[in-house]
């Protein structure tokens, strides 16, 4: 489930599992070829061979290895 039209789209749920299920900071995060892109899904263009996952984090994207405070 997603919200958001135009480049703006930002997923809610998959698979019946939630943003703010897993806590205050949780939600869905999308990895492209190990990397996860500082904007949202609607803005990324996909290329031929792109891996793309959709992972679920509780803290923000610390336990996913993702520190946003550094850029």
């Amino acid at each position: 489930e997603f919200s958001g039209l135009l480049g703006m789209q930002y997923v809610k749920g998959i698979h019946n599992l939630y943003e703010f299920d897993g806590g205050p900071d949780s939600g869905w995060m999308y990895c492209v070829n190990d990397w996860y892109p500082h904007y949202g899904c609607g803005q990324y263009q996909v290329q031929q061979g792109d891996a793309i996952e959709w992972n679920y984090t509780c803290n923000l994207g610390r336990d996913l290895g993702v520190d946003w405070t550094r850029r």
